[in-house]
């Protein structure tokens, strides 16, 4: 009896999730390309390729407390994910009329849309965006408050005026998050706002602390491998356990209304690439000989600038390499992805300054 209260308890907060969609795409039936372009301005992707390279070379703990974050955040849902088993409403408004369409008074549930970013592959709870986006925007805002604001000769009323902007834009920003992921129905409410609580919860240890930007070489190689490990041992977990950790493509293919929108670059194992290789890519820089031999701190303007521009054309570049990756063998792709995702944080923390550096007629600091 438990269960089946269970059951329909879940039933009823998925359903009202829908109606909450169904209502937001009635409301604004011309909001298909606004939506679809803030869920993808606010992809996650992005939070490695252009938030990084640019808050590392103006101010580059910030950067890696963003990158640090971010690579926490997406192992953490990566498992939540699997664990959690959280339908997507794409597939379940659908799951749910096959299940009652043999009741003699079968309920109506309500018709929601489909579009172009809309058929994700991975379970959706939590989400993903609101988690990512959530914890990437507090180390963010909460940098130019700890670095620009509160140093500043501003008085104290313009600098709690400053505060109360900062904090009302990233306000806007998760509100925007979320109505896009709905309104696309990729998620459902109580997914989102889950997502966004565990977001803040993440960034606030990884801001409150660091610590861990020293870890010495060993050490970042074993807390990357527990990272990749880990996740990998909750797959084999649930397999082991009658379990079927790929349920969610299986539901993506059969109820997506368009197969090309399907991409691979939505799957599980692809999150796991990219996280587990930038966390690699993460402690191999921090603990490379030449970021140890560059003297950031004495940039000039122009060196900062060109920084940026080097560390966005890395970005660039991946994303090219990503693209142009064959994706007929999965073996190969998830294989070049995860030393992608080495390379390229390597590059913008290690290689990039230093190259700054030595253009810039600077040597190279002394031990």
């Amino acid at each position: 009896m438990a269960d089946e209260e269970s059951f329909t308890w879940s039933e009823t907060v998925y359903e009202l999730g829908v109606d909450l969609i169904s209502a937001l795409q009635s409301t604004f039936p011309n909001g298909e390309t606004f939506f679809i372009d803030v869920s993808l301005v606010f992809d996650p992707k992005y939070v490695f390729t252009i938030y990084f390279p640019i808050l590392f070379a103006l101010q580059w703990v910030v950067g890696i407390q963003v990158l640090g974050t971010i690579i926490v955040v997406e192992w953490l849902n990566q498992i939540l994910k699997w664990l959690m088993h959280g339908e997507r409403p794409y597939w379940w408004v659908h799951e749910m009329e096959e299940t009652h369409k043999a009741d003699l008074h079968p309920h109506k549930i309500a018709e929601i849309h489909q579009y172009s970013s809309t058929c994700e592959t991975g379970p959706g709870m939590p989400s993903g965006h609101s988690m990512a986006m959530s914890a990437a925007w507090y180390v963010i805002i909460h940098a130019i408050v700890e670095h620009a604001v509160d140093p500043s000769n501003m008085s104290a009323k313009l600098k709690m005026e400053s505060k109360q902007l900062l904090w009302g834009i990233y306000v806007i920003i998760q509100a925007l998050v979320i109505f896009s992921r709905l309104y696309i129905a990729a998620h459902f409410p109580h997914q989102c706002f889950l997502g966004l609580f565990l977001g803040i919860c993440m960034a606030k240890l990884a801001f409150g602390s660091t610590e861990w930007i020293n870890f010495g070489r060993v050490r970042w190689i074993i807390v990357s491998s527990v990272i990749m490990a880990s996740a990998l041992g909750t797959y084999s977990f649930l397999l082991l356990t009658g379990g079927d950790p790929s349920w969610s493509i299986s539901e993506a293919l059969k109820w997506c209304d368009k197969v090309e929108n399907i991409h691979i670059d939505t799957m599980p194992f692809y999150s796991l690439m990219r996280y587990s290789g930038a966390a690699f890519g993460l402690g191999l820089g921090l603990t490379s000989r030449f970021f140890v031999a560059t003297d950031r701190t004495n940039f000039s303007r122009f060196q900062i600038f060109a920084n940026v521009v080097l560390g966005l054309a890395l970005g660039y570049a991946t994303d090219l390499a990503h693209v142009a990756i064959p994706k007929t063998n999965e073996t190969f792709f998830y294989a070049f992805e995860f030393f992608l995702n080495i390379a390229f944080p390597y590059a913008v923390i290690a290689l990039a300054p230093y190259v700054v550096m030595i253009c810039g007629g600077r040597k190279e600091k002394s031990a």
